[in-house]
């Protein structure tokens, strides 16, 4: 029983690692290091820190260090590999392959190339005009590689994804750009890199960062998707602000959600707002959401105020205590300025 409680532990924080070092999204971890089959692990005791993971080869001698160490069997550097913690398995897949495989298990989809970088950016462009996500980005088994590329890609930040390759090389990210040796782990650990740099080489830095850049809203895109899968949600099941749908279409929002926001969205039980950060959601009033909706979408209370009196025939004193209880309450926050032209009139209600 002891060594199956064990076993299950190890499983658990491997698959917790696992979760960082392909997103990139910190959590538990302060950093993960991934050493490929073959590779030396030497150099890891002098860097690694108790808030550090590191996932080993099998193979690998037994690790002494103050870091979090599981042991994994298989690899994930190829299209088809598979990687796993005891009976805890991940597959690695192309992104545009990813839509047209069946997903069996829990996938890593990774973007390999241009055209899988250029097939990212056009189903985001899709899903933002019409609120049709692509299936794979949906499916709770799978998680997007190096996603936190996609925040802030400029901005400096040492490395906390690390891969240690055979021949020594050190990169950062699933397969991003190499950065070094394992001799000089250290030193290189101490260097900041932009975050575009875990999507390595399937363009120009200068290229990614633009067209990342030009679309401040492809974060908010990726919360989008995991509100897909918290709720279950399928394409069509419910409409979404932001995507494909806004319950107000006055022509005066100025305003964007902020990335973490809640999610105001309609099903068939009414109008729910849910967050993805805290896991909740609740029921709104039409009324309420209509509050929700503008605020979400104004960028400050004075703004808000006016667009919600127009909308609900009520004096903006009373409108303006309105959505700052909403702000209170709810747990949201009025937007980020943003050119929303791209949104169509008539695709609102």
């Amino acid at each position: 029983m002891a060594d199956g409680g064990t076993a299950a532990v190890s499983e658990l924080v491997g698959a917790r690692a696992l979760r960082e070092w392909i997103t990139g999204e910190r959590g538990v971890y302060a950093r993960v290091f991934l050493v490929e089959s073959g590779a030396s692990a030497t150099g890891l005791h002098a860097v690694a820190r108790h808030d550090d993971a590191i996932l080993l080869p099998l193979e690998s001698g037994p690790y002494g260090g103050p870091a979090s160490a599981v042991h994994y069997s298989g690899a994930l550097c190829e299209v088809g590999d598979e990687l796993f913690f005891g009976e805890r398995g991940v597959e690695l897949q192309d992104y545009v392959a990813a839509g047209f495989v069946q997903i069996i298990g829990p996938t890593a989809v990774c973007l390999f190339d241009a055209s899988g970088w250029q097939a990212f950016l056009d189903d985001a462009e899709l899903a933002r005009r019409t609120g049709v996500f692509p299936t794979a980005l949906i499916d709770p088994r799978v998680l997007l590689a190096d996603r936190n590329a996609l925040t802030n890609p400029s901005e400096l930040e040492r490395p906390s994804v690390i891969r240690v390759r055979p021949d020594g090389r050190v990169s950062v990210g699933m397969q991003g750009e190499v950065i070094g040796h394992v001799n000089d782990l250290q030193s290189l650990l101490s260097v900041p890199v932009p975050h575009v740099a875990a999507l390595g080489g399937i363009a120009p830095r200068a290229e990614l960062t633009s067209d990342i850049e030009s679309r401040a809203w492809i974060n908010r895109y990726n919360h989008a998707t995991d509100l897909m899968k918290m709720l279950r949600l399928t394409n069509g099941a419910a409409k979404l602000s932001g995507f494909g749908w806004s319950l107000i279409d006055d022509d005066l929002s100025d305003a964007e959600p902020l990335t973490t926001d809640p999610f105001l969205i309609e099903t068939a039980d009414g109008f729910v707002l849910a967050d993805t950060v805290t896991m909740r959601r609740q029921l709104l009033s039409p009324v309420t959401a209509t509050v929700v909706a503008v605020t979400q979408t104004s960028t400050a209370p004075e703004v808000a105020a006016a667009r919600v009196a127009r909308q609900l025939g009520i004096p903006a004193s009373e409108a303006h205590t309105l959505c700052l209880q909403a702000v209170s309450a709810l747990n949201i926050h009025f937007g980020r300025p943003a050119d929303i032209s791209h949104f169509a009139k008539g695709t609102g209600k």
